[in-house]
């Protein structure tokens, strides 16, 4: 059974949402859990915004260093590290090792339900 818990169930009295909601359970796996980085403050997330919205491309540099020059800095490092990387090739034979190992496999026939006239 799954639960859809965001819809508004305003009009259920108090004991009902909470035994709805004691079913979840309380431990998580790690790998659902988000974990604070460290150095990294609740009160930096404004900072940490800034940053993202300029490598996407929604906010100016300048904007950015504003906010936090030595993030820009990093990222610029990053950016001028990686570009490289960005236009290696593979080897020609490490390319047709890979193409070779992936099976061949006849496609199956697609049954398309006639059309109306």
């Amino acid at each position: 059974m799954m639960l859809d818990r965001h819809e508004s169930h305003d009009n259920l009295n108090p004991k009902a949402r909470d035994s709805r909601d004691a079913a979840v359970p309380a431990v998580r796996p790690m790998a659902d859990r988000e974990v604070p980085l460290p150095g990294v403050s609740a009160a930096d997330a404004t900072t940490a915004d800034v940053i993202q919205l300029w490598l996407d491309g929604d906010a100016t540099e300048a904007v950015a260093r504003q906010e936090n020059n030595t993030a820009v800095e990093f990222w610029m490092r990053v950016g001028t590290d990686v570009e490289p990387m960005r236009h290696a090739k593979a080897p020609a034979h490490l390319v047709a090792n890979v193409m070779a190992a992936i099976p061949v496999k006849e496609p199956s026939a697609i049954k398309q339900a006639p059309l109306a006239d």
